[in-house]
Parts: C-alpha cells; structure tokens; sequence
C-alpha cells in the first residue's frame, strides 16, 4: 500500500464548469433577493464576465440600493439596468467596461457612481438625468471629453477624473476641481450655476422619508402595508402572467409562421437542388460523351499521323540510302576524272617533250644541212680552185652551177619562210580559239558556281528550318522522332560539308588546269591541244552537272521532309 497518493487533476471539464460558475451570478441569488426583498448585493472579487444569466431577469433585483461589483471581468452592464429604479450605490471599478448603456438615466436615485480603472473612451449624455447623482468617478480611464448634459446634475459634490488627458474641459479647468467644471458646463448651455448644497435637501428627505417606510411604526400598519404590497404583488404577477401568456402566443404564431417559411424553403431549396443536379448530370453525360468523341478522333487522327510519319520516315529513309549511294558513285567517279586528269597531264607532258624533240630535231637537220652546204660550198672551192688552172670554161660552168645553187638556196630559204608564215598563222589561230574556249568555260565554271551556291543556300535554310522544327519538337512527347530527325540532319549536314569539300577540291582543280593550260599554251606557242583535253573538258561539265542534281535532290527532299513535319504538327 502506498505511503502517498498523487493529486489527482481535475479535468477540463470540471475547470470549464468551475470557470463557467465563477463568471456567472447563480439564479438562485436573484431569487434570493426577490423574495426576501434584500437591499445590498455585494459580489465584487471574482471572474464575472456577464451581471444576468440567461433565465433572470433584473426585475429580481428590484428592490437592491447598493450593487457592488469590483474587480471582476465585465465588458458591459446590461441594457435594462435602469430597471433598478432604487439602485443608490454602482460600484463598478476596477472592470472592463468599454461603454455605458444609455438606461442608465433612469437611476434617478443613484447618488454614488464609481467607474474608476475601466476601458471607457465616452460618457453617455443620459447622465445628465440622474438628479441624485454626487459621487462621480471616471479616473484611469480613456475619456477625453465631458458630455454637456452633465450641467444638469445639480447634486453633484465629487468628480473624479484624469485632468491631464481631458479635453473638453480643458485641462486647467479640470485641474480646479468640481465646481470649476461644473460652471464651465452651465457656461457653455447657458444655464446659471448654484452649488450642490441648495439641491441636496430633497434627495435627503426623500431618502429619510423611505427609510421611515421601511421602520416599524406599529403591528396594525404594518399588516395592512404588507397586505397591500402583497395584493400589489399578486396584480403584479397577474399582469406579468397575462403579458408573458401573449408574449408566448405571439411567439408561437411567429415560430408557426417561421416553420411554414422554413419548410417553403426547404422544399423550394430541395426542388432547385434536384433541378441543378439534374442539368449538372445531363451536362456531366454530355461533356463525356464529347470527351469520349473528341479522344476517338484524336486517337485516330493519331494513327492516322503516326501512319504518316512511318511512311515518311520509310521514303526518308530510302532517299538517303540513294544519296549515299549516290555520293558513293560521286566518288567513284570523281576517282575516274582524277585517274583522267593524271593521264591528261602526263599526256601534256610528253606532248611538251615531244615538242622540243622535234624542236631539237629541226635544228639539228638545219645544222646538218648548213654542215652539208658548207662541205659542198668547200667542196665547189676545192674544185673551183682545181679547176682554175683547167681553164676559164670550168670556171664558167662552176660560176654557173654556183649561180644555179644560190638560186636553189633562195628557194629553198623562201620555202621555209612560207612554211614560217604558215605555222605563225596557225599558231594565231589556236590561240584565239584556246581563248574562246577559255573564256567559254571560266563563263561556264561561273554559271555552275552560281548554281552550287545558290543550292548550298537552300540546304542551308533547310537545315534552318529543320533545328527550328526541332526546337518546336522539344516541348512534345516525341523523343523517337526527333532522334530520326537529328540522325536525317547529321547525315546531310555531314553531305553538304563533303559537298563543300567536292566543291573547294574541284575550284582547285580547275585552277590548276587553267594554269597549265597556260603554261602549256606559253611553252608551245601555238601547237594545238589533243582531243583528250577537249573530253576532259565535257568530263568537268559532266561532273558539274551532276553535283547541281544532287543538290537540287538533296533540296527537294528536305523541302518535303519539313512538308511533312509541318502536316504532322498541324
């Protein structure tokens, strides 16, 4: 057994009840006070937040002088207080009033009001009714202004207030004192001030000849004064009964009368809901059947485009194994004109070499024919010297075969003057057809550049508009086609750069050809060109050619991608 127990707390419950009683008067006190007709209330020092439960009324408290309710927690007397007609003494200091109800004019015998340490920023003007007022005490509080009808308050010996936050009066009024204050207010309405003491006689006496009511004057009087406030009473209770008896009547006819329109509504509210339900559910089975419409048909336009796309991904597919085939075969031939060029210049190199044998061979034959002349010539010398002594007819016959031999010679030098001549001329010629011929292809090279820019152009803006379509791609849930689309770019991107480089090598190409032409054309002086350059010539155009429909492919192609992209956008 336990030598301590622990304590045990109570429960929320219990403190909720415990609070709720400490805040709230009992009804049982106002019954209390009713039927034993008490003339003091003191409950000051507790947690009250309201004077009235909901069952009383302040009628109960009818006959009570003195209520005293300091120190507690009311935020605000009740509407009805000036039902206490015989309340002298309210005493509600140290609360948290904020206002006063304006009822309170109707405690024409209170005669101390103390209102000290509240929450109160104004006065009620009703306070100038209450003609037995003398204590009045609105100190720690937020008033700043005095209402006017407090002039109307002859009886009042003691004002209680803060004088440095007053207003209105100002504040050396305040400071003066009761009276000061007093005659500042009669001022300002025009009424004439006379002091408390001329007013005080009747409140007074009204208040003695009361309390010799309430003495004992003899067995006989009292009796018949109980008798008669018993009958008062009992009329009293009559009237309350009668009017409670139509009060009630009157408010079962409006709750009748409220039931009726309640169940109006209802119903009403009921019918609307039913309604409303109704178009919401016709609305609902019409929206999913569009749903479900509009998702048929996406689904198949779905299809449909998915159906397109592997159509033309497939003729995309098969376009680029032609171009790759085609390139492959570029390159072949490419090799081909290479292999043709090499023989070309190796051709144009023997041609040269050819050339100067001849040359070489020419002057060797004159050589040898001047050797033979000079040897004949010395041979005619010999023979002329020889014969100079045989006589003058062998000097005769040689002057003659002499003469006949110069004759030879101019021939013969006249010939080769021609065949000079001749040569020169068709030299002339050659050249100015090499020239045509030059400027006819440099015209030629320019027209195809053109053309392969203006193509290289075009695959340019396609593939422009091709990374543009791959952009727009990224925000769709597309990842396969866009890889098809990035694969088909790297791959004409990868052609248009070996384009490019076919391009470069072939301007190349067709540079050093010019200038070997030239050199060939310097050196030779006129010798014509072999046939196979002229074939190397249409092999160059040929090949030209060919790149412009190539390009003009590879164009046409994108141009039909992007179509196809954009249709399947749309």
């Amino acid at each position: 057994m336990p030598l301590f127990f622990r304590k045990r707390k109570p429960s929320e419950e219990a403190r909720k009840r415990l609070e709720y009683q400490m805040c709230l008067i009992p009804s049982g006190a106002f019954a209390t006070c009713k039927v034993l007709q008490k003339k003091v209330l003191i409950v000051h020092t507790n947690h009250l937040t309201s004077l009235l439960p909901k069952s009383c009324s302040l009628l109960s408290l009818a006959t009570i002088k003195v209520l005293d309710l300091h120190d507690n927690q009311l935020t605000a007397l009740p509407d009805d207080i000036g039902q206490l007609t015989a309340l002298q003494v309210l005493n509600v200091e140290r609360n948290q009033l904020t206002s006063l109800p304006r009822s309170i004019g109707n405690l024409i015998q209170l005669q101390t009001l103390n209102l000290k340490d509240n929450k109160l920023k104004e006065l009620p003007d009703t306070l100038g009714e209450l003609r037995s007022l003398r204590t009045l005490d609105i100190s720690d509080n937020k008033v700043q202004r005095l209402p006017q009808m407090l002039a109307h308050v002859r009886t009042l010996e003691t004002l209680s207030l803060d004088a440095s936050s007053m207003v209105y009066p100002p504040q050396e009024v305040c400071s003066a004192g009761t009276e000061a204050i007093q005659q500042f207010l009669c001022k300002a309405l025009g009424l004439e001030y006379y002091p408390p003491s001329q007013y005080l006689l009747p409140v007074l006496e009204q208040d003695g000849t009361k309390t010799s009511q309430d003495s004992p004057d003899g067995p006989s009087d009292r009796f018949c004064r109980e008798e008669v406030e018993w009958q008062n009473r009992f009329s009293d209770y009559e009237k309350r009964k009668e009017q409670k008896m139509l009060e009630k009547l009157e408010f079962e006819r409006r709750l009748e009368l409220g039931q009726r329109e309640h169940a109006q509504l209802l119903q009403q509210s009921n019918s609307q809901k039913d309604e409303i339900l109704q178009t919401v559910k016709e609305e609902q089975s019409r929206l999913e059947q569009g749903l479900s419409e509009r998702q048929c048909y996406l689904d198949a336009e779905r299809q449909r485009l998915q159906e397109q796309l592997k159509q033309t991904e497939q003729s995309i597919s098969s376009r680029i194994q032609k171009l790759l085939q085609e390139n492959q075969r570029q390159k072949k031939n490419s090799e081909i004109l290479k292999s043709l060029e090499n023989e070309r210049i190796r051709m144009e190199q023997l041609v040269s070499i050819t050339q100067e044998e001849t040359e070489n061979l020419r002057r060797r034959e004159v050589a040898s024919a001047m050797q033979q002349m000079l040897s004949e010539v010395y041979q005619s010398r010999l023979i002329q010297i020889a014969c100079e002594a045989h006589g003058q007819n062998l000097v005769q016959q040689t002057c003659s075969s002499m003469a006949e031999m110069g004759e030879r010679f101019q021939q013969i030098l006249s010939r080769q003057q021609m065949d000079k001549k001749k040569v020169i001329s068709q030299i002339l010629q050659e050249s100015a057809m090499q020239k045509a011929a030059f400027e006819a292809l440099q015209v030629k090279k320019d027209l195809m550049h053109r053309q392969i820019w203006k193509q290289i152009k075009l695959i340019e803006t396609e593939l422009l508009q091709l990374t543009q379509l791959e952009l727009k791609r990224k925000s769709l849930d597309t990842e396969a086609l866009q890889e098809m689309i990035s694969e088909q770019r790297w791959a004409l991107s990868s052609l248009l750069q070996q384009l490019l480089k076919e391009k470069t090598q072939r301007e190349e190409e067709l540079r050093e050809i010019l200038v070997c032409l030239a050199s060939a054309s310097g050196i030779v002086h006129g010798f014509a060109l072999p046939k196979r350059s002229c074939n190397i010539e249409m092999h160059v155009c040929a090949y030209n050619t060919e790149l412009s429909h190539q390009l003009i492919g590879i164009c046409s192609f994108l141009s039909c991608a992007t179509s196809a992209f954009f249709l399947w956008l749309h």
